[in-house]
């Protein structure tokens, strides 16, 4: 075999080869839906995917956050509107007993006995848990927040959950209030409130200044109550336009993933089908030019 032959016969195998390895790709990528099956297939491609990928595990995870803080937030909204309910039947129970005139010493206490239900439902909404954590009692490790006299066990901070990026940790939103947030600080706590004038009605002649003091305390007890039940709606407001931004932004991440892995079926079969008729194609031509040397293109 003359040189000029040698170097024809490279040529031809080599064009084949690459034709060979342009349809084996087509058929893979058939078979599996995706362009990308190797990092050789487009390295620049493939980069793009990890980085996509990284981004959107991120996103996923602060929905996840989201999700979570949307049913703390909840359950802690819940527990706050059914505490301002209490409150709020506690001081018809005064006002009742502020009607000096309609009462006597067997109504009063019967006022008593019922404001301490009142304090026991409290002190139970209170203890409220959420995944086995008291929802008031701040980001203590502590199993309540309050014991059965009304103090309070767990601290003042604010437990919260990351929902993106920011300085720090990232930009994080408050899921619930610590207990003096929703029930008073110290002596001055509805717990303390209501059991003083309690323990006053059941002697069957409290004073109108312990029912009008108690008034004016349960008032401001309320107050704080509402103002904590405002904080964790602001909450919950923010912590639902955050989710709705992640979940378009999760959406926007797989639509790139999928422009870049997913093919289009019908245009991967005509450039295969073209592929294929290719190889055929040079086949026959390498079989015209070199007769001789045929059979190792046959067969790859």
């Amino acid at each position: 075999m003359s040189i000029t032959t040698a170097a024809l016969t490279q040529m031809l195998s080599n064009q084949l080869s690459l034709q060979e390895n342009s349809i084996s790709q087509l058929q893979t990528q058939l078979a599996s839906g995706q362009q990308l099956n190797l990092p050789s297939d487009n390295p620049a491609a493939v980069t793009q995917v990890l980085g996509l990928s990284s981004q959107a595990s991120q996103l996923s995870s602060w929905q996840s956050n989201a999700a979570l803080a949307t049913t703390w937030l909840s359950t802690a909204t819940s527990t706050a509107n059914d505490v301002i309910e209490s409150m709020q039947s506690a001081h018809t129970l005064l006002l009742q007993a502020a009607n000096q005139g309609a009462q006597n010493s067997t109504s009063y206490q019967a006022i008593g006995t019922q404001l301490r239900g009142v304090i026991s439902n409290l002190l139970s909404l209170s203890n409220t848990q959420f995944e086995g954590r008291p929802l008031f009692g701040g980001t203590s490790a502590s199993v309540q927040a309050y014991d059965s006299s009304g103090n309070y066990l767990g601290n003042t901070d604010v437990p919260t959950v990351v929902l993106g990026p920011g300085p720090g940790v990232g930009h994080t939103v408050g899921i619930s209030v610590p207990g003096p947030s929703m029930f008073g600080v110290g002596a001055s706590n509805v717990f303390a409130t209501l059991t003083a004038v309690a323990t006053a009605l059941q002697t069957g002649v409290p004073t109108s200044t312990e029912i009008s003091t108690a008034l004016t305390a349960l008032d401001a007890n309320l107050s704080v109550a509402q103002q904590a039940s405002a904080i964790m709606g602001t909450a919950s407001e923010q912590v639902s336009g955050i989710s709705t931004a992640l979940t378009a932004q999760i959406s926007n991440v797989q639509a790139n993933q999928a422009n870049l892995l997913d093919i289009n079926v019908a245009s991967t079969t005509t450039q295969l089908n073209a592929e294929m008729a290719n190889y055929q194609a040079a086949l026959w031509a390498a079989s015209r030019a070199i007769p001789e040397t045929l059979q190792q293109f046959i067969a790859p």
